[in-house]
């Protein structure tokens, strides 16, 4: 007898955020710069990368994160580092497998959606 194993959307979903499956590129394995715009949210690196970026005027600078640091995704703010260079320090850029914005969970039907009109008589 053979048996299917169905991953729903929302199955999917609660295991994304309860941490299983998590990724650990989404962690700094070494001391790590990555650029975000002037309220702190990260963009792609080659945002910095520009002609006067990271200076005076410039929307864009480089948010230096310790090793271990929580790695955000495009959009996310940054966290638990700084805009300051410790100084006499190597920083590399975030792993190209982080350059990505993360997905909101979609429902699709199910008992949230439907429950109301079950066993209801419409006229």
């Amino acid at each position: 007898m053979k048996k299917d194993l169905t991953i729903t959307t929302g199955v999917a979903a609660a295991l994304l955020l309860s941490g299983c499956g998590q990724r650990d590129d989404w962690t700094a394995q070494r001391d790590t710069a990555v650029c975000t715009d002037r309220s702190g949210n990260r963009v792609p690196d080659d945002r910095c990368d520009r002609r006067h970026a990271g200076g005076r005027g410039s929307g864009f600078l480089w948010y230096y994160l310790g090793r271990n640091s929580g790695i955000p995704a495009y959009g996310e703010r940054a966290t638990g580092g700084s805009w300051s260079r410790p100084a006499g320090s190597t920083f590399y850029r975030a792993p190209a497998s982080t350059a990505m914005t993360r997905a909101a969970a979609v429902a699709r039907g199910g008992f949230g959606s439907s429950a109301h009109r079950f066993g209801s008589i419409h006229a």
